[in-house]
Order: C-alpha cells, then sequence, then structure tokens
C-alpha cells in the first residue's frame, strides 16, 4: 500500500510539474515556426495573448493545443471552434451509513453501523476561452466568466 502511496504521489508531481506548457516551452519546442512571425506576433505570442487575424500555429504557441475542438458548417462554409477549459473542485458533503467492527467488553468481535459524513468532491471542467478559425485565421474570441 505504501509502495502505490508513494508511485501515486511521483505521477501527480510529475503531471503537476511535467506538464505545465507555457509560452517559452512551446517556442522552444518550435523555434522555426516562431521566427516566421512578424515581431509585433512573436512579442504577443511571448506573453501568451492571441487576438483576432492570428493563425493557428499563433494561437498554438501562444496558448497552447486545446482541450476540445469542434467543427461548425455553415452557408458560408466550415468554422473550427478551439474551446480552452478550467478546471474548478466542487466539494459536497453528504451522510453515508457504514459498518465497522469492534470488540465488546466480553472481548467478542461484534459488527456496528452508523451514519459519517463523507466529503463527496469532484471536478469539473468548464469554457474559459472559445476561439473561431476560419480559412486559417482567428476569426472571433470569446472570453468566458466563471
Amino acid at each position: 500500500m505504501k509502495r502505490m502511496m508513494s508511485a501515486l504521489l511521483v505521477m501527480v508531481l510529475c503531471g503537476v510539474v511535467g506538464c505545465v506548457s507555457t509560452p517559452a516551452k512551446r517556442i522552444k519546442q518550435d523555434p522555426g515556426t516562431f521566427a516566421s512571425f512578424p515581431p509585433e506576433v512573436q512579442a504577443k505570442v511571448q506573453k501568451g495573448e492571441v487576438e483576432v487575424g492570428f493563425t493557428r500555429d499563433m494561437v498554438r504557441l501562444a496558448l497552447g493545443l486545446p482541450r476540445r475542438v469542434h467543427t461548425r458548417t455553415t452557408e458560408t462554409g466550415q468554422v473550427e471552434i478551439w474551446l480552452y477549459m478550467g478546471v474548478r473542485y466542487i466539494s459536497r458533503y453528504e451522510p453515508m451509513d457504514s459498518g465497522y467492527w469492534y470488540r465488546d467488553h466480553a472481548g467478542r468481535m461484534r459488527r456496528s453501523y452508523d451514519t459519517m459524513w463523507v466529503d463527496r468532491g469532484y471536478s469539473e471542467e468548464y469554457p474559459t476561452l472559445r476561439l473561431e478559425f476560419s480559412d486559417n485565421k482567428l476569426k472571433a474570441i470569446e472570453r468566458m466568466k466563471r
């Protein structure tokens, strides 16, 4: 059990530390693409900012890959929608009936039942940023408030 908990802790730490993607890390992985951008675009990408008119590559280097990608077809053509998500933790305490064993005064094992309060927390994704692309150009930016 202790070994499993240690392995789980290592995986969580690697996930938290290793998976954090910053504009600097993304630029370092794709320096040729970054070098092809005009200087004003390079400055925005380094800050992690996007604006209408950016290409998919510019947005990818500035913000990383989106969590979800959707395609919408309209009479004017196809629109690709990139969704960036946030995560919130929701904590909710609920009663739960539980049994436990104990030794009575004579030394016999007995089972008893009681109600305990348990945190039934879960995480939930919610959209924070919605980007619409058409013809490899960013056409719309929608920022969602929590």
